[in-house]
């Protein structure tokens, strides 16, 4: 193998149950977008789609992808639907996201008419990302004209936090401030919903009718304040994600050997350098070169030198018992040792949602 990725889904659905139950009697939207994070979307979507009340992805093609696979359940478009596509979206009835009461509405409504049944949206309201939604103080008037018109069914009014990851975060207070005031005139037996998994967890007045649960599905916490406020409070996640590789060649070399492009590592004693199939092509931040480590063998062990398009070098001298062919783990368990997606994110300078979400499609997927 160059690299594997073996998700367990019953660790996804023991969390969507950990996360309803906190939430409870909001409901749990499971975000699935991009892969599912990396977790494989289709597979994701068949292990939970009964257990969650709808699920979200961005682009209509991951709709039709599931609709496609026999997935019946909701499934809510978080992202914008080219005009072209959007008999399709209506034919797929997945519900989509609207935000304007210009151009791309009246489309949408034309598509309807014509196909004589209405399209279930959810009205998004920008209360302080700036980026999809309307403004809050135009809200109440485009709300009462989508519900004027037959052509639309509103099924939701949402928004999105920016920074619900913060413990006192006075922003956060405020974009929910935002949201009640620009929709208390609307209908209240329509669902609002703004938050996402961290507000779930740190904010409970955020959860309303729904929570919009995404990285917390895959037993990736939000951000370290998150995990730790969480675990006081009793909230278990399992991690679902092991990404693995192995060692493909092996090198004895001097002190004082160059390893890699650039000259950017240089070994300090006679070393065992081993090399893997993979670099950023497949997944693994370039940024993480000779920052991060992996796990072989139950121990823990240095990436040096740059990482390449299609090649990484890790430093194996502590690891007597690696050799060619022996399996790295790069997020996952391997004895008493453990490196999550964070960790991994921290290395490279990011985020553990990112880590995840760039893992490539094409690299295998086994599930349990």
């Amino acid at each position: 193998m160059l690299a594997e990725v073996v998700v367990d889904l019953g660790a996804i659905r023991a969390n969507v149950a950990a996360l309803q139950s906190l939430v409870a009697p909001a409901r749990v939207a499971g975000v699935i977008k991009s892969n599912a994070y990396g977790h494989g979307l289709r597979e994701v979507a068949e292990a939970i789609a009964t257990l969650v009340d709808r699920l979200c992805v961005y682009e209509l093609e991951e709709a039709v992808a599931l609709r496609d696979a026999g997935i019946s359940a909701r499934i809510h478009v978080l992202g914008p639907i080219t005009p072209g596509d959007l008999d399709i979206a209506h034919a797929a009835n997945v519900e989509l996201t609207l935000w304007d009461d210009a151009t791309y509405a009246a489309q949408v409504a034309s598509v309807a008419r014509r196909r004589r049944t209405p399209f279930t949206i959810h009205a998004k309201i920008d209360t302080g990302v700036t980026r999809l939604g309307m403004r809050a103080s135009d809200a109440p008037r485009v709300l009462e004209r989508y519900r004027a018109q037959p052509e639309y069914r509103i099924a939701g009014v949402f928004s999105h936090l920016a920074a619900a990851e913060e413990l006192d975060s006075n922003y956060t207070e405020e974009q929910l401030r935002h949201f009640l005031g620009a929709t208390a005139a609307f209908d209240p037996s329509v669902e609002r919903h703004i938050a996402a998994s961290a507000a779930a967890m740190l904010w409970p007045q955020t959860r309303l009718g729904a929570v919009r649960a995404g990285i917390a599905l895959y037993g990736i916490w939000p951000s370290a304040p998150t995990q730790t406020i969480m675990h006081e409070r009793g909230l278990a996640l399992q991690p679902a994600l092991t990404w693995r590789t192995q060692i493909v060649a092996v090198h004895d070399v001097p002190a004082q050997t160059f390893v890699g492009y650039g000259c950017t590592y240089r070994t300090e004693r006679a070393s065992r350098i081993g090399v893997l199939p993979i670099g950023y092509a497949e997944g693994l931040a370039r940024a993480a070169s000779n920052t991060a480590w992996v796990l072989t063998g139950g121990v823990r062990v240095p990436i040096v030198g740059r990482v390449c398009m299609n090649m990484t070098f890790i430093d194996i001298t502590d690891a007597p018992q690696a050799d060619s062919g022996s399996i790295v783990t790069l997020i996952g368990r391997d004895g008493s040792e453990h490196i999550d997606a964070n960790e991994a994110g921290a290395w490279a300078d990011t985020i553990g949602y990112e880590v995840v979400a760039r893992l490539p499609a094409r690299i295998p997927r086994s599930y349990r």
